[in-house]
C-alpha cells in the first residue's frame, strides 16, 4: 500500500466537501489517502467539511490567511512524508481507481529513466445543469502554449499560458496546470507571497529546477470546475477579487513582483529554485527567455527520441 497526500487550498468553496469525497469514493482503496486543506471562508462558515480521520485542515476566516500563496502554503504544512504528493482545486472530481492510475503511469516513466516524474495537464470540464454534474465526454490530455499573448511575455517578463491539444510523440509539459499536479514526495514547500498570475510558470520552474520532470499523463484523471462569468449563480464558490477587491488586486502585485523577482535575480533558495538543474536550463526547456521576454519557440514540442511513439493531446 502507499500512501498520497492531496493538497487542498480553498477560499470559501462549496465544492470543496465534494471534492475531498470524491477523491475518496473514485479511489481504488489500495493506497491510503490524506488530506492538508486549508479553508478560507467569508463571514459566515456555511462549508463544514468531512468529519473523517485523514482530513487534516486550518480554517481561517477572511482575510486572516487570504491569498492564494500562503492558502496553498498551509494546506502543505500537514505533508507527513506521503510516498505521492498531489497538489488540485477544490472544486475538482476524479476519475474512477484515479490513484492506481496515477501511481502506474510514475512507475511507468520511472522504468523509462526519470527518477521524479510530475504528471500535469489542464483537467477536463465538469459543470452543473438544473443540479445535475455533467463533464466533457472522454479523458483528453492537454500540453501547454505560451501563444496565447506574447505582448504580455514581453512585457511582464511573465508568460500567458493556454491548455493546447499538442502534436504527438511529445509527452512533456512546458509548464505546469496548478490544479492537476501528481507527482512523487516530497513536493517543496509552495512560495507563500504568489497569487494567481505566474503562479503556475513559478511551479514549474521551481519544480524542474529541483530535479522533476514536467510530463504528461497518457490519459486525465480530473474533472475541474471552470468559472463561468456569464453564470455566477453555477460557479460553486465565492472570489476573492469579488469580496476582497483592494486586497485582491494587492495580492496580484505582491505575487507579480515575486515572480519577476525571483526570474530576474535567479533567486536559489527556499522559496525559489532548486539546484539540481538551472534557470537557463529550464529556459531551454520550456522555450522562454526571461531576459528579453521572447518566446523561443512556438510549436510546443520537445523532442525525446527514447519516447517516441507516444504522444500529447490527441494522439492517443
Amino acid at each position: 500500500m502507499a500512501s498520497i497526500f492531496i493538497q487542498l487550498a480553498s477560499y470559501h468553496d462549496y465544492e470543496l466537501p465534494g471534492t475531498i469525497l470524491n477523491a475518496l469514493e473514485m479511489s481504488s482503496g489500495k493506497h491510503e489517502i490524506s488530506f492538508g486543506v486549508h479553508h478560507n471562508y467569508y463571514e459566515v462558515d456555511d462549508i463544514p467539511l468531512p468529519d473523517i480521520p485523514n482530513v487534516s485542515a486550518t480554517i481561517s476566516k477572511a482575510p486572516h490567511n487570504l491569498g492564494m500563496g500562503i492558502s496553498r502554503e498551509i494546506a502543505h504544512s500537514f505533508y507527513a512524508g506521503e510516498d505521492y504528493y498531489m497538489q488540485v482545486d477544490a472544486h475538482t472530481r476524479f476519475r474512477e481507481s484515479w490513484d492506481v492510475n496515477y501511481i502506474a503511469e510514475v512507475e511507468y516513466y520511472r522504468s523509462l529513466g526519470f527518477k521524479k516524474p510530475l504528471l500535469t495537464t489542464y483537467p477536463r470540464n465538469y459543470w452543473y445543469t438544473d443540479g445535475k454534474l455533467e463533464h466533457d465526454e472522454g479523458w483528453v490530455v492537454s500540453c501547454i502554449s505560451f501563444e496565447e499573448d506574447k505582448e504580455r511575455f514581453a512585457t511582464l517578463k511573465v508568460p500567458s499560458q493556454m491548455a493546447w491539444s499538442g502534436p504527438k510523440r511529445n509527452v512533456f509539459s512546458r509548464s505546469v496546470s496548478g490544479g492537476s499536479i501528481f507527482t512523487v514526495g516530497p513536493f517543496f514547500v509552495p512560495n507563500r507571497r504568489t497569487h494567481s498570475v505566474g503562479e503556475e510558470i513559478l511551479i514549474a520552474a521551481r519544480a524542474y529546477t529541483h530535479g522533476y520532470d514536467l510530463l504528461v499523463p497518457r490519459e486525465n484523471q480530473l474533472s475541474h470546475l471552470y468559472y463561468d462569468h456569464t453564470k455566477p449563480h453555477v460557479n460553486g464558490r465565492r472570489m476573492v477579487w469579488q469580496d476582497f477587491p483592494e486586497k485582491s488586486a494587492d495580492f496580484e502585485k505582491i505575487g507579480l513582483e515575486e515572480v519577476q523577482s525571483i526570474f530576474k535575480n535567479n533567486v536559489i533558495g527556499d522559496q525559489g529554485f532548486g539546484a539540481e538543474r538551472t534557470l537557463e536550463e529550464f529556459e531551454v526547456f520550456a522555450g522562454l527567455d526571461f531576459t528579453s521576454g521572447i518566446v523561443i519557440t512556438g510549436d510546443g514540442v520537445i523532442a525525446d527520441t527514447k519516447l517516441a511513439g507516444l504522444s500529447c493531446g490527441v494522439g492517443f
